[in-house]
């Protein structure tokens, strides 16, 4: 496989970084993965590096070269992270309201196909660039409560981003809860796609400017300045930062027989969650009245 990789983490504003980031590849395969411990809970960034060594060690053991099911693998493994982070804070005898919690996204490619799972509202954006015209690019759909509100109707983009509730996501991994984990689609990847993967205190002060910039430069450039962009942004009160960004360069024999990405016209994933599994959601999170809002901390 022909690709470059770039990734960095920065504390921003906060006392710590509960951001966690990794990547691994072996000569079939590479993974990409992402977590954003809540802050709003204890142990953030415990619940963030448990998801990352679960997800991580399970490829090392399974991915010799290869993995058989890749989208198997992604549902089992965040699911297998979610129940590691639940009997850590068992163990440890920290009440529910204060269990520790974390967003992930995890994205695997793999015979020049990426297929990814999600839970909360950390991001992959998939930026494929024409050869005339402005770049197609599609990402995840978030687990927040502002997104419901958008996709409702009752709110837009702008109004989302000073929303009181814009940082509390209904799904992630930890707490009494089972975490809704959405699964791709497996996409077919061409010459100089760009896969990133960020959390909420990148994408949030980027805004379209992760994708219009992320190409205009050597990923080990644009990574990096994109970052020191959304740290300008955010202020001395900003978020955690986080980034990982591949290039994906196809064989030339692979890539002229390849068909176009599939792309919708925002959002890519499958298996949506119900209304009424996310109106339960945000009850129970309204009633639980937890200290901090995710944002304030991931």
């Amino acid at each position: 496989m022909n690709y470059t990789l770039a990734q960095e983490s920065r504390i921003g504003g906060r006392k710590i970084n509960q951001d966690r980031v990794a990547s691994v590849a072996t000569e079939d395969a590479v993974l990409m993965i992402v977590a954003d411990g809540m802050g709003g809970h204890l142990h953030g960034e415990v619940a963030a590096q448990i998801a990352i060594d679960t997800v991580t060690g399970r490829f090392h053991s399974e991915a010799k070269t290869r993995l058989a099911d890749v989208a198997g693998f992604l549902a089992a493994t965040l699911q297998q992270a979610h129940e590691t982070i639940v009997r850590y804070a068992t163990e440890c005898r920290i009440p529910p309201h204060a269990a520790p919690r974390t967003t992930c996204i995890a994205c695997v490619v793999q015979d020049g196909q990426a297929n990814w799972a999600h839970a909360g509202d950390s991001r992959l954006y998939l930026i494929h660039h024409l050869s005339e015209g402005p770049a197609r690019v599609a990402r995840t759909r978030d687990h927040s409560i502002v997104q419901r509100m958008i996709d409702a109707g009752s709110l837009n983009h702008a109004e989302a981003a000073t929303h009181p509730l814009r940082n509390r996501v209904f799904s992630c991994l930890g707490g009494d809860e089972t975490p809704h984990i959405e699964l791709s689609l497996a996409i077919s990847l061409q010459d100089g796609d760009l896969i990133a993967l960020c959390t909420d205190g990148t994408w949030v002060p980027l805004g379209d400017t992760l994708a219009t910039e992320l190409a205009s430069a050597p990923l080990t450039r644009s990574v990096p300045h994109l970052l020191d962009v959304a740290e300008r942004a955010a202020g001395p009160g900003g978020d955690n930062l986080t980034l990982i960004a591949m290039r994906w360069e196809a064989p030339v024999a692979a890539d002229k027989a390849s068909s176009a990405p599939s792309f919708c016209d925002t959002y890519i994933g499958q298996a949506p969650i119900s209304d009424d599994e996310i109106d339960r959601a945000i009850a129970q999170i309204r009633h639980r009245q937890l200290p901090k809002p995710h944002g304030a901390s991931s």
